[in-house]
């Protein structure tokens, strides 16, 4: 059933329905909290809905017919006000009413309008397809992250998902901006990528984001928070990358954008990479150091006094969180390993002979004094690295990426590496 409407209202509508709901629900959730979680369901479901709906146009399963501002024949009004819909309400709406029939009303209400939307969109026999796959990466993703930052539960699933949204937002959303301001391609861009120098460039970035993943995960397992202003951690993160460098979450964030525009020599990147040091040094820090020094007090403040905000040092800060590598003193390899930390500067790291550990270890094992961190194998000798220079701890970092630090593991059993049993102190018969 059509409503019979000009396309012209039923676009406005689309995006100011949505708009007026989700404002008067803002002002009537003063939870600060749940504010910030419905802005990332919000950005979740647009960072989401405008590939489907471009993908959604190229297979066919719907079309727009409208002109105007767009991304890949996708408006951008239709998707907000969608994002809205989807990212926010449900969110902003848990105050007072369970999700799960909030979900189950979109779902139900998206099915019967889609249908009357015509001509602003025109559905195809298929485009049930679609609808199940906006479904599957929009609003469940959406609403668990939302719900789950709203209540606090589950950190390492809402710092995944940040991860994931994240990286669209810094390595899709952002370039395909700069596409559209330029007339570039993603096709195009793809197709000229190639030589020596475009490899290295794809490696640093690499590495970037390894770094920028390493900060992301810290923030979760030490500090027991995400990089989201509405999620901070709760405690000082002072080690990982944080040892070298105050914002490194930034940092990355932006040499990956400079060096995407020396990769495909789009200087938009290149004055994005650059508005977000503005930000990043004028707003962002003054906001940010006021909350931390009200939170951490003369902690942050001494933390701060050694390490800067986009210049890393090259040893780890004295303030760095202290661990104990325990390496086997009796059993080859792993003999050799323990000697070779203590010839080296480090800053709070403690070598001790594994056979002296209260438990019976079959791997080097790393252990943090707060008990947060603790790492078998060469994931261990990566976070001992961390303690030594901005060089190793790079190398560290490395060796304790996703798949990478598997990968790694793997390599070295085969080559002589594998568990041994060493016993422990405790597991020996008394005199």
């Amino acid at each position: 059933m059509q409503t019979g409407l000009d396309i012209a209202v039923l676009r406005a509508a689309v995006l100011m329905v949505p708009l007026i709901s989700v404002a008067a629900l803002w002002i009537a959730v003063v939870d600060k909290r749940v504010r910030g979680a419905a802005v990332l369901g919000l950005l979740w479901s647009a960072v989401s809905l405008l590939p489907i709906n471009a993908l959604a146009v190229r297979l066919d399963w719907w079309s727009f017919g409208t002109e105007g501002l767009a991304w890949s024949e996708v408006p951008i009004d239709v998707i907000l006000g969608w994002a809205l819909l989807w990212g926010a309400v449900p969110i902003l709406l848990s105050r007072w009413v369970n999700p799960l029939p909030i979900l189950a009303v979109l779902v139900t209400a998206d099915v019967l309008v889609m249908g009357s939307l015509e001509p602003l969109v025109v559905l195809k026999p298929s485009w049930w397809w679609g609808e199940v796959l906006a479904l599957l990466v929009c609003l469940l993703p959406a609403t668990a992250l939302g719900m789950l930052t709203a209540s606090g539960r589950a950190l390492r699933v809402r710092v995944l998902l940040q991860m994931v949204l994240f990286a669209a937002l810094l390595l899709f959303v952002i370039p395909s901006a700069a596409f559209e301001a330029t007339g570039q391609t993603w096709a195009a861009v793809l197709a000229d990528i190639g030589g020596p120098l475009d490899s290295v460039t794809i490696q640093l970035i690499a590495l970037l984001g390894i770094v920028a993943l390493r900060a992301v995960w810290d923030f979760a397992v030490i500090g027991g928070g995400t990089p989201f202003p509405w999620d901070p951690p709760s405690r000082l993160v002072v080690s990982g990358p944080y040892a070298y460098v105050a914002n490194p979450m930034q940092l990355c964030a932006v040499l990956i954008l400079a060096s995407a525009a020396l990769l495909i020599g789009e200087l938009v990147l290149l004055l994005a990479a650059l508005t977000g040091v503005a930000f990043s040094s004028g707003l962002a820090a003054w906001n940010e150091k006021g909350h931390l020094d009200d939170r951490f007090g003369p902690a942050w403040r001494e933390y701060r006094s050694t390490v800067r905000d986009w210049i890393p040092r090259w040893n780890p800060t004295a303030d760095r969180a202290s661990g104990t590598l325990f390496a086997s003193v009796t059993c080859d390899p792993c003999s050799a390993v323990g000697p070779w930390f203590e010839r080296r500067s480090s800053a709070g790291l403690v070598v001790a002979a594994a056979e002296n550990h209260p438990s019976e270890l079959r791997r080097i094992r790393y252990e943090s004094a707060d008990g947060r961190v603790v790492a078998d194998g060469t994931r261990a000798v990566g976070c001992a690295l961390e303690h030594l220079n901005l060089g190793w701890a790079m190398v560290g970092w490395v060796m304790r990426a996703p798949v990478l630090a598997s990968l790694i593991a793997l390599v070295t059993d085969a080559c002589g590496g594998a568990p041994r049993s060493i016993p422990g102190r405790m597991s020996e018969s008394p005199d």
